[in-house]
Protein backbone atom coordinates (compact mmCIF):
# COMPACT_ATOMS: atom_id res chain seq x y z
CA UNK A 1 0.00 0.00 0.00
CA UNK A 2 1.33 3.32 -0.70
CA UNK A 3 2.21 5.86 2.30
CA UNK A 4 0.00 8.47 3.22
CA UNK A 5 1.40 11.12 1.16
CA UNK A 6 2.82 8.71 -1.98
CA UNK A 7 1.00 9.30 -5.39
CA UNK A 8 0.31 5.48 -7.35
CA UNK A 9 0.52 5.62 -11.54
CA UNK A 10 0.05 3.16 -13.61
CA UNK A 11 1.81 3.06 -16.96
CA UNK A 12 0.57 0.59 -19.84
CA UNK A 13 4.13 -0.74 -21.42
CA UNK A 14 5.82 0.88 -19.06
CA UNK A 15 8.68 -1.39 -19.77
CA UNK A 16 10.24 -0.22 -23.09
CA UNK A 17 10.75 2.55 -24.87
CA UNK A 18 9.05 5.75 -24.26
CA UNK A 19 6.91 3.81 -21.63
CA UNK A 20 10.03 3.52 -19.90
CA UNK A 21 11.21 7.51 -20.11
CA UNK A 22 7.79 7.85 -18.25
CA UNK A 23 8.15 5.05 -15.81
CA UNK A 24 11.44 6.50 -14.52
CA UNK A 25 10.32 10.23 -14.94
CA UNK A 26 7.10 9.62 -12.85
CA UNK A 27 9.81 7.29 -9.98
CA UNK A 28 11.73 10.78 -9.60
CA UNK A 29 9.14 12.65 -9.20
CA UNK A 30 8.04 10.66 -6.16
CA UNK A 31 5.22 8.35 -7.82
CA UNK A 32 5.09 4.53 -6.79
CA UNK A 33 4.81 3.30 -10.28
CA UNK A 34 3.08 0.22 -11.86
CA UNK A 35 3.72 -0.75 -15.39
CA UNK A 36 2.61 -3.25 -17.01
CA UNK A 37 4.07 -5.26 -20.20
CA UNK A 38 2.66 -8.06 -22.54
CA UNK A 39 5.85 -9.42 -23.94
CA UNK A 40 9.17 -7.88 -22.16
CA UNK A 41 8.74 -9.12 -18.92
CA UNK A 42 12.21 -9.22 -17.95
CA UNK A 43 13.06 -5.51 -19.31
CA UNK A 44 9.68 -4.22 -16.94
CA UNK A 45 10.90 -6.19 -13.98
CA UNK A 46 14.39 -4.56 -14.70
CA UNK A 47 13.09 -1.68 -14.62
CA UNK A 48 10.90 -1.63 -11.99
CA UNK A 49 13.37 -3.43 -9.53
CA UNK A 50 15.94 0.18 -10.52
CA UNK A 51 12.86 2.48 -9.81
CA UNK A 52 11.35 0.71 -6.63
CA UNK A 53 8.31 0.08 -8.90
CA UNK A 54 6.66 -3.46 -9.60
CA UNK A 55 5.41 -4.72 -12.81
CA UNK A 56 2.83 -6.58 -14.08
CA UNK A 57 1.29 -8.96 -16.87
CA UNK A 58 -1.54 -6.92 -18.92
CA UNK A 59 -2.64 -7.87 -22.42
CA UNK A 60 -5.03 -5.03 -23.72
CA UNK A 61 -6.62 -7.18 -26.49
CA UNK A 62 -8.38 -9.13 -23.62
CA UNK A 63 -10.58 -7.27 -21.92
CA UNK A 64 -11.83 -10.15 -19.90
CA UNK A 65 -9.32 -9.97 -17.72
CA UNK A 66 -9.58 -6.54 -16.57
CA UNK A 67 -11.98 -7.06 -13.94
CA UNK A 68 -9.31 -9.67 -12.44
CA UNK A 69 -6.74 -6.69 -12.97
CA UNK A 70 -7.88 -4.24 -11.28
CA UNK A 71 -9.25 -6.63 -8.41
CA UNK A 72 -5.50 -7.40 -7.57
CA UNK A 73 -4.44 -3.96 -8.30
CA UNK A 74 -6.81 -2.88 -5.57
CA UNK A 75 -5.21 -5.13 -2.93
CA UNK A 76 -1.75 -3.63 -3.47
CA UNK A 77 -1.91 -0.41 -4.08
CA UNK A 78 -4.96 0.87 -2.58
CA UNK A 79 -6.02 3.60 -4.81
CA UNK A 80 -4.86 4.88 -8.21
CA UNK A 81 -3.62 8.52 -8.92
CA UNK A 82 -2.63 8.68 -12.48
CA UNK A 83 -3.32 5.85 -15.72
CA UNK A 84 -0.93 6.64 -18.53
CA UNK A 85 -2.04 4.67 -21.78
CA UNK A 86 0.86 4.56 -23.61
CA UNK A 87 0.86 0.67 -24.50
CA UNK A 88 -0.06 0.65 -28.12
CA UNK A 89 0.99 -1.46 -31.08
CA UNK A 90 1.84 -0.27 -34.56
CA UNK A 91 2.05 -3.29 -37.06
CA UNK A 92 2.83 -2.10 -40.99
CA UNK A 93 -0.55 -2.92 -42.23
CA UNK A 94 -0.77 -2.68 -46.28
CA UNK A 95 -4.63 -2.37 -47.14
CA UNK A 96 -4.17 -6.06 -49.29
CA UNK A 97 -2.91 -7.13 -45.75
CA UNK A 98 -5.48 -5.13 -44.07
CA UNK A 99 -7.73 -8.13 -43.00
CA UNK A 100 -10.77 -7.93 -40.11
CA UNK A 101 -8.39 -10.10 -37.95
CA UNK A 102 -5.87 -7.22 -38.58
CA UNK A 103 -8.06 -4.31 -37.76
CA UNK A 104 -9.37 -5.92 -35.00
CA UNK A 105 -5.90 -6.59 -33.75
CA UNK A 106 -4.56 -3.33 -33.89
CA UNK A 107 -8.32 -1.28 -32.21
CA UNK A 108 -8.36 -3.72 -29.65
CA UNK A 109 -5.14 -2.59 -28.00
CA UNK A 110 -4.95 1.09 -29.31
CA UNK A 111 -8.52 2.21 -28.62
CA UNK A 112 -11.02 -0.51 -26.94
CA UNK A 113 -8.75 -1.14 -24.44
CA UNK A 114 -7.65 1.72 -22.95
CA UNK A 115 -11.45 2.59 -22.93
CA UNK A 116 -12.22 -0.53 -21.28
CA UNK A 117 -9.39 -0.22 -18.59
CA UNK A 118 -10.15 2.89 -17.60
CA UNK A 119 -13.49 1.52 -16.77
CA UNK A 120 -12.32 -1.14 -14.88
CA UNK A 121 -10.21 1.06 -12.91
CA UNK A 122 -12.26 3.80 -12.44
CA UNK A 123 -12.93 2.87 -8.55
CA UNK A 124 -9.67 3.06 -7.70
CA UNK A 125 -9.44 6.44 -9.77
CA UNK A 126 -11.87 7.86 -7.78
CA UNK A 127 -10.38 6.98 -3.98
CA UNK A 128 -8.25 9.38 -5.43
CA UNK A 129 -9.92 12.26 -3.86
CA UNK A 130 -10.34 13.97 -7.18
CA UNK A 131 -6.71 14.67 -8.10
CA UNK A 132 -6.83 11.54 -10.53
CA UNK A 133 -6.01 11.72 -13.94
CA UNK A 134 -6.53 9.76 -17.43
CA UNK A 135 -3.80 10.52 -19.90
CA UNK A 136 -4.01 8.97 -23.46
CA UNK A 137 -0.90 9.00 -25.98
CA UNK A 138 -1.97 9.81 -28.89
CA UNK A 139 0.30 10.56 -32.10
CA UNK A 140 1.05 13.71 -34.07
CA UNK A 141 1.48 12.33 -37.37
CA UNK A 142 -1.24 10.00 -38.00
CA UNK A 143 -3.17 12.64 -39.70
CA UNK A 144 -0.05 11.78 -42.51
CA UNK A 145 -2.24 8.04 -43.11
CA UNK A 146 0.51 6.26 -43.73
CA UNK A 147 -0.73 3.92 -46.24
CA UNK A 148 1.24 0.93 -44.56
CA UNK A 149 -0.04 1.58 -41.59
CA UNK A 150 -3.96 2.61 -41.99
CA UNK A 151 -5.28 1.21 -38.61
CA UNK A 152 -2.61 2.39 -36.89
CA UNK A 153 -3.64 5.79 -37.89
CA UNK A 154 -7.00 5.72 -37.68
CA UNK A 155 -7.12 4.37 -34.14
CA UNK A 156 -4.76 6.99 -32.78
CA UNK A 157 -6.92 9.52 -34.92
CA UNK A 158 -9.78 8.00 -32.89
CA UNK A 159 -7.32 8.59 -29.68
CA UNK A 160 -8.17 12.77 -28.67
CA UNK A 161 -11.85 12.12 -29.22
CA UNK A 162 -12.06 9.34 -27.33
CA UNK A 163 -10.24 11.27 -24.14
CA UNK A 164 -13.05 14.40 -25.31
CA UNK A 165 -15.76 11.97 -24.34
CA UNK A 166 -14.38 10.20 -21.30
CA UNK A 167 -13.31 13.97 -19.82
CA UNK A 168 -17.02 14.80 -20.19
CA UNK A 169 -18.29 11.58 -18.88
CA UNK A 170 -16.06 11.52 -15.85
CA UNK A 171 -15.57 15.46 -14.90
CA UNK A 172 -14.87 16.83 -12.36
CA UNK A 173 -13.65 13.85 -10.56
CA UNK A 174 -11.06 12.36 -13.42
CA UNK A 175 -8.97 15.19 -15.35
CA UNK A 176 -8.43 13.34 -18.82
CA UNK A 177 -5.93 14.67 -21.43
CA UNK A 178 -3.98 13.66 -24.51
CA UNK A 179 -0.32 13.63 -25.07
CA UNK A 180 -0.01 13.46 -28.93
CA UNK A 181 4.22 12.53 -29.37
CA UNK A 182 5.30 13.00 -32.75
CA UNK A 183 8.42 11.19 -34.25
CA UNK A 184 10.29 10.15 -31.21
CA UNK A 185 11.32 6.55 -31.91
CA UNK A 186 11.22 4.24 -35.14
CA UNK A 187 8.43 1.07 -35.03
CA UNK A 188 10.32 -2.21 -34.55
CA UNK A 189 12.48 -2.92 -38.23
CA UNK A 190 11.66 0.31 -39.52
CA UNK A 191 14.59 0.96 -42.13
CA UNK A 192 17.19 3.66 -40.51
CA UNK A 193 17.48 5.75 -43.37
CA UNK A 194 13.90 6.41 -43.97
CA UNK A 195 13.02 7.12 -40.67
CA UNK A 196 15.57 9.32 -40.72
CA UNK A 197 14.02 11.57 -43.80
CA UNK A 198 11.10 11.33 -41.87
CA UNK A 199 12.31 13.18 -39.19
CA UNK A 200 14.54 15.74 -40.96
CA UNK A 201 11.34 16.82 -43.02
CA UNK A 202 8.68 19.14 -42.24
CA UNK A 203 6.28 16.57 -40.68
CA UNK A 204 8.95 15.21 -38.49
CA UNK A 205 9.23 18.41 -36.75
CA UNK A 206 6.14 17.94 -35.33
CA UNK A 207 4.90 17.71 -32.09
CA UNK A 208 7.14 16.13 -28.93
CA UNK A 209 10.20 14.82 -30.48
CA UNK A 210 11.98 12.21 -27.47
CA UNK A 211 11.18 10.12 -24.87
CA UNK A 212 12.38 12.50 -22.08
CA UNK A 213 10.00 15.26 -24.11
CA UNK A 214 7.00 13.48 -23.85
CA UNK A 215 7.89 12.01 -20.01
CA UNK A 216 8.24 15.61 -19.48
CA UNK A 217 4.65 16.41 -20.73
CA UNK A 218 3.16 13.49 -18.55
CA UNK A 219 4.57 15.07 -15.39
CA UNK A 220 3.02 18.58 -16.60
CA UNK A 221 -0.38 16.86 -16.50
CA UNK A 222 -0.14 15.00 -13.50
CA UNK A 223 0.13 18.34 -10.99
CA UNK A 224 -3.13 19.18 -10.35
CA UNK A 225 -3.68 22.80 -10.97
CA UNK A 226 -1.27 23.17 -13.95
CA UNK A 227 -3.55 21.53 -16.89
CA UNK A 228 -6.70 22.75 -17.84
CA UNK A 229 -8.31 20.39 -20.37
CA UNK A 230 -10.63 23.58 -21.65
CA UNK A 231 -7.37 25.50 -23.02
CA UNK A 232 -5.33 24.56 -25.83
CA UNK A 233 -1.36 23.34 -24.95
CA UNK A 234 -0.83 21.61 -28.50
CA UNK A 235 2.48 23.70 -28.50
CA UNK A 236 3.30 21.23 -25.46
CA UNK A 237 1.31 18.24 -27.35
CA UNK A 238 -0.82 18.51 -24.83
CA UNK A 239 -4.34 18.50 -24.98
Amino acid sequence: MPGAREKVALVTGGSRRIGAAISRALAKAGYEVVLTYRASGREGKSLAARIGGSAVPLDLSRPSTFGRFADRLGRKIGRLDLLVHNAAVFPRTPVSEATPAAWDAVFAVNLRGPFLLTRALLPLLRKSGGDAGVLFLGDAYAGELWPGYLPYCLSKLAVPRLAAGLRKALSPDVRVGVVRPGLVLPPDRFPAKRWERLRAGKAGRRGIRTPEGVARAVLRFARPGTYNPGTDQRSEGIR
